[in-house]
């Protein structure tokens, strides 16, 4: 399944770093994946595992590595509403 990037010209991705491949049987270490889908796989492998907590992030920075998407451009970084946008338009 494809995932959308939001109004990023590269979607995110993620890679599990290989410290840490032993929390993630069947996940390899070192390759890039767009991390929407990368959570969707951790996420999955948590259910199945039976672990009933959801919360907090499915891709924990201390065990993955991140490229691209990360911010997008300054201007609109600082107004994600969309009443924001349309107020520096004059209306």
């Amino acid at each position: 399944m494809k995932r959308e990037s939001g109004i990023h010209d590269r979607p995110r991705e993620a890679r599990l770093q290989a410290a840490s491949a032993h929390l993630f049987p069947g996940i390899t270490p070192g390759v890039w994946i767009q991390a929407a889908t990368m959570a969707d796989i951790v996420w999955a492998r948590r259910l199945q595992r039976g672990e009933s907590s959801v919360a907090g992030r499915a891709l924990d920075p201390e065990h993955f590595e991140f490229r691209y998407g990360g911010h997008p451009q300054a201007e609109t970084s600082l107004r994600r509403r969309t009443t924001d946008r349309l107020r520096t338009q004059g209306d």
